[in-house]
């Protein structure tokens, strides 16, 4: 493979989007083996069987909202692989939709932070909220808290709880 810095600038860019494509193969892979790795205890999950996405994904970033934190950042997941699966040789449409809404909140950020200053890789939280492929109506919220032993890891914790049951009950479903 020719060297980026001396390659003519005709096959610099495919050069560039077969290091890209290599890259998000392994990001994929360090991701999926991660994901393996985790416990299915460590992921918490609350199905909503009969609610649209779209109104779970909407109490969800409200319920983050009133907590008075910033507006989430959010990736879209089921987007991503979509588009990825040609490259990277997975199935498109493993979600009908998916996303994972990413916040902080200072609070408790802080109070990691005073913990141990490596607490800052907590931070920022997740929280994914998804539609499965199979047609069935429905949406799920899944996170997956901090296992830390700690007030700042129980602060995490009860803070993914409230946002949770205040988007349960932002749907009329304590």
């Amino acid at each position: 493979m020719p060297d980026l810095l001396t390659a003519p600038l005709t096959t610099a860019p495919a050069l560039r989007r077969m290091a890209q494509r290599a890259i998000g193969a392994a990001l994929l892979a360090l991701g999926l083996a991660a994901q393996a790795g985790a416990q299915a205890e460590d992921i918490v999950t609350r199905h909503f069987d009969a609610t649209a996405f779209a109104d779970v994904r909407e109490a969800l970033a409200e319920a983050i909202a009133e907590q008075g934190i910033a507006q989430p950042v959010v990736s879209h997941f089921a987007d991503m692989l979509d588009r990825t699966a040609a490259d990277l040789g997975h199935p498109r449409g493993l979600y009908a939709q998916a996303e994972i809404l990413t916040f902080c909140s200072a609070g408790v950020a802080a109070r990691l932070a005073v913990e141990a200053r490596e607490h800052i890789a907590l931070c920022p939280l997740s929280i994914a909220v998804y539609a499965p492929a199979d047609g069935r109506p429905g949406a799920v919220i899944a996170y997956r808290p901090p296992r830390l032993d700690s007030a700042g890891g129980e602060a995490a914790r009860a803070l993914l709880r409230r946002i949770v049951a205040r988007s349960a009950a932002l749907l009329g479903l304590e």
